[in-house]
């Protein structure tokens, strides 16, 4: 039995819908005893049920920070509060937007700039209400931060958090460590996998991590060059089946 981490934006998800041909590829990997498990940096509220529809019963979401493996929350890494508070002080200081992401939410602080809605136009996901005491009650997977021209000042002021970018439009924020990679290796330990029978399939550059940890880390034709440079296969784009022509390729399908 192998296990198969998929990413779902720009892998298996074409501008939001699943890609052409991903949910019959999905049920013959199952079908040959293998277990996909999807591994991205949306956390629970955003999935909108997607997993259901392509046929996967576990995930990894909010880039390593929260497990459910077959209907079962194995895992959670929250942002502390301390830290979420420091990140509302800053941005407000300077002016720019923040969205909090919880594991039944999607909020924004603040729209100074249209950023914030093309970001999640950008994923076809939906656009955040604003509330800027959300994060006072709800804990934190995970942040988004928008404005180019501060991004290293924040990676400057906040060592104990990491900013990936996801689009053009903005970042990622997440606990510093290991991202997807974290997530994948606490459930390949938890299901104590061989190493051997581990892949990972992504495009991004959240993906890196991931793709670099496991013994058959695959890059999608359309990832980004740092992507590939760390993949062991670089497969199709996801307009050509990609996650098929890889799956093929290693004989898991």
């Amino acid at each position: 039995m192998a296990i198969v981490f998929l990413d779902l934006d720009g892998t298996i998800l074409d501008n939001g819908a699943p890609a052409v041909g991903v949910i019959e590829t999905i049920a013959e990997l199952k079908n040959n005893g293998h277990v996909p498990v999807i591994a991205t940096g949306r956390t629970p509220h955003l999935l909108y049920g997607i997993e259901h529809t392509l046929g996967i019963e576990s995930y990894i979401a909010a880039n390593g920070g929260y497990i459910n493996y077959q209907g079962n929350v194995l895992y959670t890494k929250y942002i502390p509060f301390q830290t979420v508070q420091r990140m509302v002080d800053y941005c407000t200081r300077l002016q720019t937007d923040v969205v909090f992401e919880s594991v039944d939410g999607y909020v924004a602080f603040s729209k100074h700039t249209p950023l914030v809605d093309l970001f999640s136009e950008a994923f076809q996901i939906e656009l955040p209400i604003v509330d800027p005491s959300y994060y006072l009650t709800h804990p934190l997977l995970a942040m988004i931060v928008f404005d180019d021209q501060y991004i290293e000042l924040f990676r400057q002021d906040f060592p104990e958090l990491v900013f990936n970018r996801s689009n053009r439009f903005g970042y990622d924020v997440n606990p510093a460590g290991g991202l997807k990679a974290e997530g994948v290796s606490w459930l390949i330990n938890h299901l104590n996998i061989s190493p051997k029978e581990v892949y990972a399939i992504g495009d991004g550059y959240n993906d890196i991590s991931m793709i670099s940890l496991v013994h058959n880390g695959i890059a999608m034709g359309n990832a980004y060059p740092e992507t590939k440079a760390v993949a062991k296969f670089v497969t199709k784009s996801i307009h050509e089946g990609g996650v098929r022509f890889a799956l093929q390729h290693y004989r898991l399908i």
